[in-house]
């Protein structure tokens, strides 16, 4: 049986992560290219007014649970309706000053955007310090490193070739070549493609060319 030779080429897996607030950005840690560990800090929003905010909720919390305190001390244990359920009252009051307590703190840590991934920045959408920005606007794009994979086309006469796993030959073209096993077929509704797993990813960059031969 003659090779059968596919082209390809690297692809890999790019996330995007963006603010889920809207604020003044204050610090860009990583640019363009740069790397980055999972769970470290891209960029950071003023907290000023998101910490204010958490300390006016502290402060209602502490009265609501004053105001709690108080009325056990003064009523204690209900003996009639009237006195049971205004003790519902001041304690669903406590019970939302402590949700909102927790939102607050919520909104505070997500001033602070971290990496979800371990890879390279792509792009920043020009990101800078001093911008005020909207929820979910200038988003970074992320490739997680780890994940690149070769990934060829094929016709679809060569789909049963693929039924079953096999083993062939990936060259990277100015990166060498590595054996690699071939997986299930994916399909678009445009074309059919193979990802195959690169098992040495070092000197691999995103978008390069090369071939997949089988036997």
């Amino acid at each position: 049986m003659p090779e059968k030779i596919f082209k390809g080429e690297v692809k890999g897996k790019i996330v995007e992560v963006r603010f889920a607030l809207g604020g003044k950005v204050i610090q860009i840690t990583r640019k363009v290219g740069e790397s980055v560990k999972k769970g470290e800090l891209l960029a950071a929003l003023d907290k000023k007014i998101f910490q204010t905010e958490l300390d006016r909720q502290l402060a209602d919390y502490e009265k609501a649970r004053a105001e709690f305190e108080i009325f056990n001390l003064q009523k204690g244990e209900p003996v009639d309706d009237l006195t049971k359920y205004l003790k519902v009252e001041k304690q669903a009051q406590l019970n939302a000053s402590v949700k909102e307590v927790e939102l607050a703190k919520a909104r505070l840590d997500q001033t602070d955007l971290f990496s979800p991934v371990e890879g390279i920045i792509l792009e920043d959408s020009n990101l800078m310090p001093g911008m005020y920005i909207t929820p979910a606007s200038y988003s970074l794009k992320i490739l997680e490193t780890g994940s690149l994979w070769f990934e060829i086309e094929i016709s679809q006469e060569d789909i049963p070739f693929f039924s079953q796993p096999k083993s062939g030959e990936v060259e990277i073209f100015g990166a060498g070549k590595q054996q690699v096993s071939s997986g299930p077929v994916f399909a678009d509704s445009k074309r059919f493609f193979l990802r195959l797993d690169l098992p040495n990813k070092q000197g691999i960059l995103l978008g390069m060319k090369g071939e997949g031969r089988w036997e």
